[in-house]
């Protein structure tokens, strides 16, 4: 067998990233053609890093992260979609607030939160997620007294301690934290505020001079992500191994709430629309518009489907 071309991909170390994890232990990359070599970081910043700094040609990162990345200059583009649900433009299910009796917030009253110290990591995507919440409850951020808790292993303790009244964050750690802390409950789960989507990016001069090793990778995902869908339970333990200290047992339960839908659609494309909508918003107000259209590349996982109809045929038909 001659040597197959060599990619170098970067991952992150949570759930929403799990069919990557998946497809590196389970050879699904080789098995399409590329010899991929997979490194694991803790965040998008490290993740957009390794892309500009050459380290890596294909990464994973969340909507915002990613237009952020593009408002900089970085030629990233999308080929394919890893958490999702392609039939929906604002799913957000794997993200929540959490509290716990005593502290005066009942569950669905986003106002109880007025005054209140809520633990979350800033400029991260929970954070984007609880600005959209307030708004649509009329309230503002000044509101309430936000503690910047950056590792979300952090925000069960602080919850349990008393230092925060709630928190909010995403799987696995909404999970933890409802499993760890005694008397915590949701305020809310989700609410189609936003779409809550990992992305597959690569590099762009990479895309232009290996089509064919990017659409590897587009196979690689695809199969990987029907071997999540079809065996969650195997997917978790396949990223404890990966990702020392994660809990398998929690896990299998977060992963309940996490969709992972390859598939680029309108849908999505609406999704990122309405991203960029709030990052111009909220974080890059004056700046240009990007034309998000532009940074799709769809006709790698196209082709895919067309030959592997069976890594798609278990999911929802798209109108």
């Amino acid at each position: 067998m001659a040597d197959l071309p060599k990619l170098n991909v970067v991952i992150a170390n949570n759930f929403g990233h799990l069919p990557m994890f998946v497809g590196a232990e389970k050879g699904f990359f080789k098995r399409h053609g590329v010899d991929a070599s997979f490194r694991v970081v803790d965040t998008g910043t490290d993740m957009v890093n390794a892309l500009h700094n050459g380290e890596a040609q294909v990464g994973d990162m969340s909507t915002t992260t990613y237009l952020k990345a593009v408002h900089s200059g970085e030629p990233f583009k999308v080929i394919g979609l890893i958490m999702n649900d392609a039939t929906r433009d604002n799913c957000d299910d794997p993200l929540a607030i959490v509290t716990r009796k005593g502290q005066g917030i009942e569950s669905g009253k986003i106002a109880d939160l007025k005054g209140k110290k809520v633990g979350l990591a800033r400029g991260q995507t929970s954070d984007e997620f609880f600005k959209m919440v307030l708004r649509r409850a009329k309230m503002k951020y000044e509101d309430l007294t936000i503690e910047n808790i950056w590792s979300q292993f952090g925000l069960a303790p602080a919850l349990k301690e008393g230092k925060v009244d709630a928190i909010v964050t995403w799987e696995p750690y909404v999970t933890q934290a409802l499993t760890e802390v005694p008397d915590s409950y949701l305020v809310i789960r989700g609410g189609q505020h936003m779409s809550y989507v990992m992305v597959a990016v690569a590099h762009g001069p990479t895309v232009d001079s290996k089509p064919a090793v990017i659409k590897s990778i587009a196979a690689g995902l695809a199969q990987s992500s029907h071997f999540t869908r079809s065996n969650r339970d195997e997917a978790v333990e396949i990223f404890a191994k990966w990702v020392p200290g994660t809990d398998v047992a929690i896990g299998k339960k977060a992963v309940k709430h996490i969709s992972f839908d390859p598939r680029l659609s309108p849908n999505v494309l609406r999704a990122f629309e309405n991203a960029e909508d709030e990052i111009l918003m909220n974080t890059l107000k004056g700046a240009p518009r990007l034309d998000v259209p532009s940074l799709f590349r769809p006709q790698f996982m196209a082709e895919v489907q067309k030959e592997h109809p069976e890594y798609f045929a278990d999911l929802p038909p798209l109108k």
